[in-house]
């Protein structure tokens, strides 16, 4: 009786620890994922030739993803530094008001270029397009598949292979010192 339950238990101790290896190790992929801006222009959110960020945000989350911007603003005009924001709006918003939202998200990135130029931030090197997904099919092929409370950031290499991933980037210092170490 004892040797088919430590069997047992040795068999689920090596699939939980195959397992967090598997889940803590970044992908060495770099598949493209391919979106869209707020604008319709095609963006490759895990881009060649620079650093991504990726920034997962809601609604819910603008105060949040907000000062996690702003903590990156010092990254933001650096040649080898993308911000790519994508919000969650799955199932939040009617096609028929989908116009509209993208216009408040238009009216955002005209205050955030004339806070940015008063930083002293260049805005033409600033290119942090803003995604807004309504299908789920950015955040899905991100592996974001649910609605979180809590900013998530994924970060791609220059070849589009993911090296990071905060599930809870509320602390934009955690962040701010994940891309200082990868810059």
């Amino acid at each position: 009786m004892r040797l088919p339950t430590l069997v047992v238990f040795s068999s689920v101790l090596l699939f939980a620890v195959s397992g967090a290896v598997t889940a803590a190790a970044p992908s060495p992929s770099s598949t493209p994922i391919n979106s869209q801006d707020v604008d319709g222009h095609p963006v490759a959110v895990n881009g060649l030739g620079h650093v991504t960020l990726v920034m997962y945000t809601n609604p819910d989350l603008e105060d949040a993803s907000r000062k996690l911007t702003l903590a990156l603003d010092r990254y933001r005009d650096r040649p080898n530094f993308t911000l790519v924001r994508v919000v969650d709006l799955r199932g939040d918003v009617p096609p028929q008001m989908r116009g509209m939202v993208r216009g408040q998200i238009r009216k955002e990135q005209v205050r955030e270029a004339v806070r940015l130029k008063k930083a002293g931030v260049s805005v033409a090197g600033a290119h942090a397009p803003i995604i807004p997904d309504f299908s789920g099919s950015t955040l899905n092929a991100l592996g974001w598949d649910s609605t979180y409370d809590t900013v998530h950031v994924v970060v791609y290499d220059a070849k589009g292979r993911e090296i990071k991933r905060v599930a809870d980037a509320s602390d934009p210092k955690v962040v701010t010192r994940v891309v200082a170490a990868i810059l």
